[in-house]
């Protein structure tokens, strides 16, 4: 599931507000606490926010004047204040490691190493040796030597719990938990830091036990005067043999390194912040150790910050785009943009869109016209246009990086030729088409033939143009649909629309349509059926079929790229459907809406 906004914001202001408490309980109301753990728990509560408020006062606070020695007497409550000491040092250090790594686009396991080192060297050389110097004897040397068996101990079982945990959530399904400029990242250090405190507290409770560290103290000025006049600091003598330190330290290596391992076994540890670009991946997905930086990003949701104009509710696709006349050349303008459309009244899309509209406009033209179209990129990424069917000069193709090279984000590029046949075609990217195709960016292109006979010969009154889409929306965010785990398409359009939205066709008894079918989607074959009597096959891919030929038929396999274009005859009145015949294709979320959904249209004839 993916966590709203609101819930990161509301967790940071507990947390702001838990700290707030924790640090007037400690200096203003000054808690009988040394000075070094009033400002571990300060730092605690900061990263652990309601649970470290919770674990203060059930262990820490005292409860009234005079009663903090033995209130914090519990084996349990020392500790926790040992974990305190040594959380608040190491992830103090870690996360700060965190950032810097992620910020200069370092790969996760070098994240980890470096997380470590950084983490290690704060608690133990700052908040450990530097800040209990005098309690240790006053001889920082000393303090390192004395603390740095502890702190190894101790920061061991904190990496094995969070270590995984950042791992996890981090290359999880929203990847902007790597990213520190985004809430989640830091939502994601709070509860690292929550789990590494968890797998800590066991050798904490036993170091403890065995008098290898100091767990809550109480510090009165009196007592202060007396430990500065002995000036020997808190002396401890260790109550461990070496075989038990050992195999104590063996266990807690062998916790760490699994933190690691573990999810490397699951996640690609190689990819950075920069390589995942705060994908957020659909429900289901399964990724892998060596699934690609860029395939999670292919297979991502738009991000609806990006989105740049939202489209009326009622707005419609496919509508017919104006050209200028320049010397003869008929020159179309086309703009790809992210949008935010209406495939249902009451349910939207993240969309990339052609001149804001899902389908693209219509480009019509006349067998024989030069055309000129100028394409401006508004995406967050690279893009093209192939013009699909079409015979045109190679460099006008389209595949980005073989016939030209992409245009990136704010460039133009112009594409020129002469069209030399008529029928049925579409246009659509060609960069990266697997996720660009399938979140909008395709469109009818129509050539009609020279000899305007050859159409009126096939005596059609009403020409019908029914593009094939697929989506995938779940929990608010769109993704590329696709045939893979995770990917399979839950919402199916007809020209940008889904059924009862989608726009019915009005005819009279006896009058003829031309249903130009094309396969604008990019994942099944869609038999499309139109009740009421059979069509005839006048046209497919663009190819005129001979008259000898044509076959009557009710349902024609259209698969992504194909087109078909059909003759149908309204015989009788009534509401004739016209419709995928994968019934799960005509629902929308698999629910029918009316009747029906999804594939979906009405043929309305009246007498």
């Amino acid at each position: 599931m993916l966590v709203p906004h609101w819930v990161l914001f509301a967790w940071f202001a507990l947390a702001a507000l838990s700290t707030a408490y924790v640090a007037w309980d400690n200096f203003v109301q000054k808690n009988p606490e040394e000075t070094v753990m009033k400002w571990g728990w300060v730092l605690i509560t900061l990263y652990m926010g309601p649970i470290g408020l919770a674990l203060y006062v059930l262990s820490d606070k005292e409860p009234a004047p005079g009663e903090h020695e033995e209130f914090v007497k519990p084996l349990w409550k020392q500790g926790i204040g040992s974990t305190v000491h040594c959380i608040a040092g190491d992830a103090t250090g870690i996360i700060a490691a965190a950032a810097v790594t992620a910020l200069l686009g370092l790969p996760m396991w070098i994240d980890f190493i470096v997380e470590y080192a950084a983490g290690f060297a704060f608690g133990l050389f700052i908040f450990q040796s530097l800040f209990m110097k005098d309690m240790l004897g006053g001889s920082y040397l000393r303090g390192v030597r004395k603390t740095f068996v502890p702190e190894w101990l101790s920061m061991n079982m904190m990496a094995a719990g969070m270590f995984p945990t950042m791992a996890f959530l981090m290359m999880g399904r929203d990847m902007r938990a790597m990213e520190p400029t985004e809430p989640l990242f830091w939502a994601v250090m709070s509860l690292g830091v929550i789990v590494g405190f968890a797998t800590a507290y066991p050798v904490n409770v036993w170091m403890v036990a065995r008098n290898m560290k100091h767990g809550l103290m109480t510090s009165r000025p009196k007592q202060k005067a007396r430990h500065e006049g002995h000036g020997g600091g808190h002396r401890m003598r260790w109550d461990v043999t070496r075989p038990q330190l050992a195999s104590v330290g063996l266990l807690t290596v062998l916790a760490a390194v699994a933190g690691v391992i573990l999810p490397a076994q699951k996640v690609n540890l190689t990819l950075s912040a920069d390589d995942v670009d705060g994908a957020i991946m659909p429900p289901g997905m399964i990724m892998t150790r060596d699934t690609p930086g860029e395939s999670m990003k292919d297979m991502s949701a738009i991000d609806p910050e990006l989105v740049s104009y939202e489209a009326a509710q009622a707005a419609r696709g496919d509508q017919p785009l104006e050209y200028e006349l320049d010397r003869g050349v008929k020159v179309f303008r086309l703009e790809a943009s992210v949008i935010r459309w209406n495939i249902l009244s009451d349910q939207q899309v993240e969309a990339y869109a052609f001149n804001r509209q899902v389908p693209g406009p219509r480009i019509e033209v006349t067998e024989g016209d030069r055309v000129r179209i100028v394409v401006t990129n508004r995406l967050p990424e690279s893009t093209t246009v192939h013009w699909h069917g079409l015979v045109v000069p190679n460099a006008m193709d389209g595949p980005a990086e073989i016939t030209q090279d992409p245009i990136e984000p704010g460039d133009s590029y112009t594409y020129e030729y002469t069209v030399r046949d008529p029928g049925t075609f579409m246009y659509h990217t060609h960069d990266h088409p697997d996720r660009q195709q399938a979140l909008g960016l395709y469109g009818a292109l129509i050539v009609k033939p020279k000899d305007e006979a050859r159409d009126r010969r096939l005596g059609y009154q009403h020409d019908v143009v029914i593009q094939l889409q697929e989506w995938l929306e779940r929990e608010g965010y769109t993704y590329p649909a696709m045939l893979m785990e995770g990917g399979l398409p839950n919402f199916f359009t007809i020209n940008g629309k889904a059924y009862p939205d989608t726009e019915p066709i009005r005819m009279r008894v006896g009058e003829r349509v031309r249903v130009r079918f094309i396969g604008t989607n990019n994942n099944f074959i869609h038999p499309m059926h139109i009740h009421g009597g059979p069509f005839e096959i006048v046209e497919t891919d663009g190819n005129s079929v001979p008259e000898g030929a044509r076959l009557l038929k009710d349902t024609v396999n259209v698969g992504p790229g194909e087109r078909y274009d059909v003759i149908w005859t309204a015989r009788r009145p009534g509401k004739w459907l016209l419709h995928c015949h994968i019934p799960h294709h005509t629902t929308n979320e698999n629910v029918e809406e009316q009747g029906a959904g999804g594939l979906t249209t009405i043929i309305d004839v009246t007498s």
